[in-house]
């Protein structure tokens, strides 16, 4: 049995806006030399426990948009997590502005895969309550660092989830 990893909610009292939400910072990775992306996604619930998950693929018409794929994936995997979790609300944060901008319909689709993502979150979104926090990428926020390194294991051919 894995031994479960919590950590220190008062962390997150600026970030989480319901008591009952789910937190998930993601992340994308490209290779070029591979041509693979990949996601890391850090999970951290209401209750404490921290989470994590990371993948990847090398679909060729998904990899042209690099590592923005691997951070669309994520969040479309948190959310995804987050129904089956039986989750009604998640805060996704991210550090690459499609992520809500595409979702939310703040920036039009402009190819097939930015279609896709807009449309699947667009209809998990009237099953679970979805909010996003942008975050600047590599400033010592500890949790988005993880999911950065976590993206890079994904491009390795790996998947986790614990």
């Amino acid at each position: 049995m894995d031994e479960k990893e919590y950590y220190d909610i008062s962390e997150l009292s600026d970030v989480r806006d319901e008591s009952d939400q789910l937190v998930v910072y993601v992340d994308g990775s490209y290779d070029h030399s591979i041509k693979r992306y990949a996601y890391g996604c850090v999970y951290l619930t209401p209750e404490g426990e921290l989470h994590t998950e990371y993948g990847g693929d090398s679909k060729e018409e998904v990899a042209a948009s690099r590592n923005v794929s691997g951070e669309m994936l994520g969040s479309m995997h948190a959310v995804k997590w987050c129904i089956e979790k039986g989750y009604k609300s998640i805060k996704i944060c991210y550090d690459y502005a499609g992520i809500e901008m595409w979702a939310t319909g703040g920036w039009k689709t402009k190819n097939p895969l930015t279609k896709m993502y807009a449309e699947y979150m667009k209809r998990q979104m009237t099953r679970v309550k979805v909010t996003f926090q942008k975050v600047t990428a590599h400033t010592g926020n500890k949790y988005n660092e993880l999911a950065d390194k976590l993206a890079k294991e994904g491009l390795l051919g790996n998947s986790e989830d614990k």
